[in-house]
């Protein structure tokens, strides 16, 4: 025998007057004053309603919503319009009574469980039921089940409750959140993020403004009549601070009532933000950060690509508090609409560190108590500048330095550490760049072409023609 649950009596059933009994109450004080109804005919009305009022109807409703988040706010709105989750007798042969529940983290850190599957409905008709179940291809929760007619709307009221919670008392309403399974994000740890240095140029810290002004002071944008929509794309080879950056402002974000998504895939990046369209009234709105971009926006328009700038142009976001931050390690690879000026407002170039900010990180580095620097580091900063050293190499070649100062416990920073540790950086940097001369260049493009073209051999021909007519040469010259 199929398990059941049940959801307790209440006094609730006894005394609602909902807008079923409303409209019924209505219709009956209205028949019993018409003049025209014989007697009999009034309590023909009454039987037939006492009849249809028992029937048992079905009911079937779809939530988009992240998995967890839906189920617990379901549970939410059962417990405000109808009452609490209890177990009934089982009389299957088993005993087992248990209900089947789902444990979620909530906002605050803490964790509850909720009901799932199948809660059989104690007063709302014999054999009345709701069940939950979450359908992960289309990321809606399904909320079936069957009720006395004269209930329903005890039902419409649950589930317009549950919408309710989702927008504006959602689990996930001020977190940091991972997607790499769509229905279930999870939370980001962001306690140690401030311990990471960032040392960023002026014209970087300038180009950051917009999206520190939406995340800090968004009521301040509204009045002014400033959109909190807002596109921005972290451009710069590896290593620049590109994530950390994003990271940083995931951490303003959700201390000013934001939301915020990580989004490892790029192409769910339209799905992801319907998804937190859901739940965008939650707080002032919702930041979605997607690593290396280029990966979906290059080449000619596809569907994904199409889906991208369509969501970012309006469609489903439209009205919607959501910035968008993008990585790339190569701009030149993007297509250029979708740098368009209504979808992306800031391209941030992020380089490598020149002698201002060299000296900067370096000092910054070099803050614990137990070091301290008396050198003159213009020549090591002059060194980093022509080197261009991005941040993240340069953490590695002070974490160097700090380990060779440990072997004679010293505490003083001397210039000639620091020049030693970038000579050693540059050699590995000049060995990681040896070219492969087993080959000629001729060899090495003709090797690339076909790599390229190999998936349609019918291209070769077009291809070495169009090479020969650019460069007026015959292609067995090259062979």
């Amino acid at each position: 025998m199929e398990e059941k649950k049940l959801i307790g009596r209440t006094s609730l059933i006894k005394r609602r007057t909902n807008a079923y009994e409303q409209e019924s109450r209505r219709k009956f004080v209205e028949i019993m004053n018409n003049p025209q109804f014989t007697y009999s005919d009034c309590l023909d009305y009454i039987d037939t309603e006492i009849k249809q009022g028992k029937r048992m109807a079905r009911f079937d409703y779809k939530l988009r919503c992240f998995k967890n988040d839906g189920i617990y706010q379901v549970s939410q709105a059962i417990n405000k319009v109808f009452g609490a989750v209890n177990s009934m007798e089982d009389k299957s042969p088993s005993g087992d009574s248990d209900i089947q529940t789902v444990d979620i983290c909530l906002s605050d850190g803490t964790r509850t469980k909720a009901p799932y599957g199948k809660i059989a409905l104690n007063g709302l008709g014999e054999d009345a039921y709701i069940d939950i179940n979450y359908d992960t291809d289309e990321h809606m929760l399904i909320v079936t089940g069957k009720c006395q007619m004269r209930y329903t709307t005890i039902i419409d009221d649950i589930m317009t409750q549950a919408n309710e919670l989702l927008k504006t008392n959602s689990i996930y309403k001020n977190q940091a959140l991972e997607i790499t399974d769509i229905n279930e994000p999870k939370v980001l740890d962001l306690s140690n993020i401030d311990n990471q240095l960032m040392v960023l140029s002026d014209s970087t810290k300038y180009a950051l403004r917009p999206i520190e002004a939406r995340l800090l002071q968004p009521k301040n944008c509204v009045n002014k009549g400033i959109p909190l929509k807002y596109g921005a794309l972290l451009e710069g080879n590896y290593g620049t601070g590109k994530s950390l950056i994003a990271f940083k402002l995931a951490k303003q974000a959700i201390e000013n009532g934001w939301m915020f998504i990580y989004l490892k895939d790029p192409t769910q990046l339209a799905e992801v933000l319907r998804m937190s369209q859901v739940i965008d009234k939650s707080g002032w709105g919702v930041v979605v950060f997607v690593e290396d971009v280029d990966q979906v926006t290059r080449g000619n328009r596809d569907a994904a690509m199409q889906d991208i700038l369509n969501t970012l142009d309006g469609g489903d976001t439209k009205g919607m508090n959501v910035i968008s931050l993008f990585t790339t390690n190569h701009i030149e690879l993007i297509e250029p609409t979708f740098l368009r000026g209504k979808r992306i407002g800031s391209i941030i170039s992020l380089g490598s560190l020149d002698k201002k900010t060299a000296d900067e990180f370096i000092r910054r580095s070099f803050a614990e108590e137990c070091y301290v620097i008396k050198d003159d580091l213009t020549e090591v900063c002059e060194m980093v500048e022509r080197a261009n050293i991005v941040p993240a190499f340069m953490a590695e070649i002070i974490e160097s330095v700090k380990s060779n100062m440990i072997l004679d416990n010293e505490c003083e920073v001397k210039a000639d550490y620091l020049k030693y540790a970038i000579k050693a950086y540059e050699h590995q940097v000049q060995l990681a760049q040896t070219k492969n001369m087993s080959e000629t260049v001729e060899q090495t493009f003709i090797k690339s072409a076909q790599q390229l073209f190999c998936k349609d051999p019918k291209n070769y021909p077009a291809f070495i023609k169009m090479m020969e007519d650019h460069c007026g040469e015959d292609i067995k010259n090259f062979q």
